[in-house]
Order: structure tokens, then sequence, then C-alpha cells
């Protein structure tokens, strides 16, 4: 299941090999050709129209799935909310806050005196998001680097869940974080650690080494901190008061289709790198089989380490 495509199945005239291109057009879109291509399993085939993700960006169906599978981050992020002590009456900013379920949560939790804003720079997560009303909740699109649409000691608490480590300017993201916080204010931080390996990143890195995928380098991948690393970032945008504790977290799927499907959705579709969309198919089939060695009678599971951080604003 393609993920990241909108797909139609038809049945084939003749039987061809598994991934084989049989048919081959162009359509016209935004004034670009865009090509769409019908892959042959056996005597079914499944076309998918690559249409709006010309930049191999989020989608509408990415988005959508990703508000169906996201209970992995929504634990995760109900930990930081805990250790993060956010109170009736205080205004929250979400970074990275996807299709709004946390955010939301957090909306009930600071009550009608308090306020919560979301911004995600993914426009299908925001118009899921929009589609949530509270009087006290809003969202925007946005980069968590250039946060200047909001005044400087506008937020009594940062929340970041899950999303750091996609940002491609970490030290300015935590910069921009400090300034909007009042003095005392609270940044919350929750991601992957970088001072571990999951078997996620071990089995992208594998499969994308190989030909043809290797001629393809990726052009933002996810940077996930060290502790000493983030660290130093907290120190230089002056968050000298910290706690830092590792949550240990395990992800399980039935199979393989369903943690790259997973994996799809909380990546926006960055789970084959920067490789053309036409190779996809190819290497989800291989990262399916690397998954299908961690397979155990009840499903796979995979462990990952999570840096967990709780900053006071000088």
């Amino acid at each position: 299941m393609m993920m990241c495509l909108s797909v139609e199945l038809v049945t084939a005239p003749f039987a061809v090999p598994m991934g084989f291109i049989i048919w081959c057009k162009y359509s016209y879109h935004n004034g670009v050709n865009v090509p769409n291509h019908l892959f042959v399993s056996g005597s079914l085939a499944l076309r998918f129209t690559l249409g709006s993700i010309l930049k191999m960006g989020d989608t509408e169906e990415l988005a959508t799935e990703y508000t169906r599978v996201s209970n992995t981050q929504y634990g995760t992020g109900l930990f930081l909310l805990e250790r993060l002590n956010v109170a009736p009456g205080m205004r929250v900013l979400d970074v990275g806050c996807g299709p709004g379920n946390l955010t939301a949560h957090i909306a009930e939790i600071v009550g009608k005196n308090g306020s919560v804003v979301g911004i995600d720079p993914s426009t299908e997560r925001i118009l899921i998001a929009r589609k949530i009303q509270k009087s006290n909740l809003s969202f925007f699109e946005g980069q968590a680097e250039d946060l200047s649409q909001f005044p400087a000691e506008s937020f009594d608490a940062v929340y970041v869940n899950s999303t750091l480590h996609w940002v491609q300017d970490q030290p300015a993201a935590v910069k921009e974080f400090g300034r909007l916080l009042r003095p005392g204010g609270l940044l919350g931080i929750s991601g992957g650690s970088g001072d571990t390996l999951s078997a996620q990143e071990m089995i992208k890195a594998e499969v994308l080494s190989r030909e043809p995928y290797r001629k393809y380098p990726e052009e933002s991948p996810p940077k996930f901190l060290k502790q000493r690393e983030l660290e130093r970032l907290l120190d230089d945008a002056g968050f000298p008061k910290r706690s830092i504790v590792v949550n240990k977290i395990t992800k399980s799927t039935k199979d393989a289709d369903e943690m790259i499907d997973w994996l799809d959705a909380s990546s926006s579709g960055k789970t084959y790198g920067s490789i053309p969309l036409e190779l996809r198919p190819r290497a989800r089939e291989e990262m399916e089989a690397e998954w299908n060695k961690l397979l155990v009678e009840d499903g796979i599971h995979m462990d990952i380490d999570l840096l967990v951080t709780v900053a006071v604003k000088a």
C-alpha cells in the first residue's frame, strides 16, 4: 500500500513481473508534465497519480493516515506534557503540532483563561487541525526556525514533541523558543536520541546505501541529537536550568507493512530519503524484507530511546 500516492487498482491484461512498469503517460498538473506509472503484481496493477507530491513532501493521504496511526507520538507527548506541568491559564505554543490532537488536549488543560497556538510546516496537517473548534485554540502554518509572527515573551510554555529532529536549523529554532518565552517560562522537548540507533534508522541506511538508491543523497535528513549536543543548544539559547531523562518506548506493529505505513505517515513520506518516486515501490519492498527479519510470533517490536527535556528560561 503506497500511502504517499493516490492509488487505483486495475486489472492487467497479462501477467508481468512484480514491480514492472508496463504503462507510462504524462498528465498536466500546475504547469508541469507529471508521470503516471502503472506497476504490476501478477495480473493486478497499481496505478498511482503523482499530482501534488512533485516535491516529495507531505500529502493529504499521509496527513490523514497520521491522525489514525499516531498513537505512539500521542503517548510520548503525554509523557512530556506531564513533566512540563502545564496548568490552567497558561499560554502555550505547540511547535510541530501536526493535525492538532495533542494541541487540542493542551487547550483543555489551560482552559478558557489560557490559550494554545499550534504551528506546523505542513499545509495538509494544518488544514486538518483547523477543523478542531475551540475558542482558546488557533493554528498557523510555519517553520520552527522562524517564529517571527509571534512577539517576544508571549508564551509561558513552548511544547515540542516528535519534531526537533526534522528541523534543519536546530540552533536557530531553540533560540526562537527562548525568544518567545517569558523569563521563567518552560520549554519541553521530546524526540529521538542520537546516542542510540533504532532499527528504523539502520534499515533505512542499509537499503538506501544500495544501488540504485545510493545515487540520491538525502537532501534534508532527520538530525537526532545526542544529549551533549542538546545541552549545548540549550546553553546557547539561554536555558541553563533543565532536566533531561531518557524515555524508553517500544513501537509494535503486526507486520512490516504496518510498520512502514506508520513510518511514512510519521515522516511525511521521508522514509525513502530523496530517491525518485518511481524507485520507491522497489525500495519499500526491500525495506519490508529487512523488517521481516525482525518479525516474531506477535509482530515486530522496535525499541526507541527518546530524550525528554524540560528547561527553564533564565
